[in-house]
C-alpha cells in the first residue's frame, strides 16, 4: 500500500537537478508543464536559479504557484532530504500558452557548489487567460 501512495503522486513532482539534459513533466491542477533549470548562479547567502517553464495548456497561467524544496545530495547522488529546506513561491511571470517562460528564483541557504536538487510539488494557478 505504501508504495501505491508513492507512486499515484509521482507526476505531480517535478525533480530537477543543476546541469541536467531536458526537463520533468509535472501535473499542475490545469494539466501538463514542463520545468527545468537552465541557470544556476551565487546570490547572496544563496543560488540564483533560472526556471523555464513550458506551457503545454491552450491557456495563459497568472500567478503559478509551487511547493519550492532544495538542497545538496549525497554522496550517491540522493537528496540530502534532512538538509533540505523548503517554501511556498507564487511568480510573477504568465505563462503564455504554448510557450517558454522563464522566471528567477533565490534559494536561501545554499551555494551553487551544494545545490543538488531542487522540487517542485502541489503546482497551482491564481488566475487564467483564454483567448476571446
Amino acid at each position: 500500500v505504501e508504495l501505491q501512495q508513492m507512486l499515484s503522486g509521482w507526476d505531480k513532482v517535478a525533480y530537477l537537478t543543476p546541469g541536467a539534459e531536458g526537463y520533468s513533466l509535472v501535473k499542475s491542477d490545469l494539466g501538463n508543464l514542463t520545468v527545468s533549470i537552465v541557470n544556476v548562479r551565487p546570490y547572496a547567502n544563496g543560488s540564483k536559479i533560472t526556471l523555464q517553464f513550458g506551457n503545454l495548456t491552450s491557456a495563459t497561467i497568472d500567478g503559478l504557484k509551487t511547493k519550492l524544496e532544495w538542497g545538496p545530495v549525497d554522496k550517491d547522488g540522493m537528496p540530502n532530504n534532512a538538509a533540505a529546506k523548503s517554501r511556498e513561491v507564487v511568480f510573477n511571470e504568465a505563462l503564455i500558452s504554448g510557450s517558454w517562460t522563464n522566471s528567477d528564483v533565490v534559494l536561501e541557504g545554499i551555494p551553487p557548489t551544494d545545490l543538488g536538487f531542487v522540487r517542485l510539488r502541489d503546482v497551482g494557478h491564481r488566475g487564467v487567460k483564454l483567448r476571446r
